[in-house]
């Protein structure tokens, strides 16, 4: 009898439900709904009628279904409570979550942070597998990072789920968590469009909006600009990484999100690399790292979700 999970990662504009086989990283299944921000009662109906369909279709498989794994943007304590969202989802404040999913659908819930399951989702499944020590970094509206080690997460609870909020520069990029010049306002979707502004991207493109995918294409086409974007982009992101390897000293770093696949065709597979400086001090004389593009890309929530069955 195959072993399932329901794994469930609540996104920015959509929340994506998968029906996972444990023993293969297989999706089975997939539902995708807009993620209800405001409304916790309209919250839990969509993901129930999610549930309930796999349910159905695991019923008639008679396969076994280990429960519910979530990944929530914000801190989660070991009883499944959501601390806080930071606003995202207004009604997630103390919100005992994984009591409301379990008396809902008599499964056993877990919770953790969306960009620490993304990094256990990488580790078992994905690029990290075979390596002990795997940093996932999440490049999109945010920058999330998840760290695991030997395909367990680094701890019990997500207290560095804000490891993107480091002051990397003295430039008057404000972030929402309040420092100015902080890495996350810099290497987010939101960072790039910042940058494009301060260039006046706006004024001399006014057809071409400034997002991340826009630019990286732009690039590709030898704009100036766009070249001109992507390079302060790349220095902040460096720098960034080149602390993060003095924190962790991963064997490996995945990056994904929607701006990875910009980075891909930036660099090339062979050049990704050169995101790490080899000539900085290093945590010990043979370390060396590897920089990937994560290929599990938008499934990587939903595996590592599921496998917070498969991790304990």
């Amino acid at each position: 009898m195959k072993t399932l999970a329901i794994g469930i990662d609540i996104g920015g504009t959509r929340t994506k439900i998968g029906l996972v086989n444990l023993d293969t990283g297989h999706v089975e299944a997939m539902i995708i709904t807009p993620t209800e921000t405001k409304d916790g009662d309209q919250f839990l109906a969509l993901l129930g009628d999610a549930i309930d369909q796999f349910k159905a279709k695991i019923a008639v498989e008679q396969a076994y279904l280990s429960g519910v794994g979530m990944g929530v943007p914000g801190f989660v304590f070991a009883d499944g409570t959501v601390d806080s969202t930071y606003g995202f989802l207004e009604f997630m404040e103390d919100y005992p979550l994984a009591k409301k999913m379990q008396q809902q659908h008599g499964l056993p819930c877990r919770l953790d942070n969306d960009a620490r399951v993304v990094a256990l989702g990488e580790a078992i499944y994905g690029q990290g597998k075979d390596f002990s020590r795997v940093l996932a970094l999440t490049l999109g509206t945010g920058l999330g990072l998840g760290f695991t080690i030997d395909g367990k997460l680094d701890g019990p609870l997500p207290f560095a789920h804000m490891g993107g909020h480091m002051t990397i520069t003295t430039n008057d990029f404000v972030c929402y968590c309040g420092k100015t010049g902080c890495l996350e306002s810099l290497v987010s979707g939101v960072g790039i469009g910042r940058i494009a502004t301060s260039i006046g991207w706006s004024q001399k493109y006014p057809d071409l909006a400034a997002t991340a995918e826009t630019i990286f294409n732009q690039k590709q086409t030898g704009n100036p600009d766009a070249i001109s974007i992507v390079e302060e982009y790349i220095g902040y992101l460096k720098t960034g990484i080149d602390n993060y390897v003095n924190l962790y000293a991963p064997n490996v770093i995945v990056l994904g999100g929607g701006i990875a696949k910009g980075l891909r065709a930036a660099f090339g597979k062979n050049d990704i690399g050169k995101l790490h400086d080899f000539n900085l001090l290093n945590p010990f004389k043979a370390y060396k790292t590897i920089i990937t593009i994560s290929e599990l890309e938008e499934q990587a929530g939903i595996l590592g979700s599921a496998a917070l069955f498969k991790a304990n």
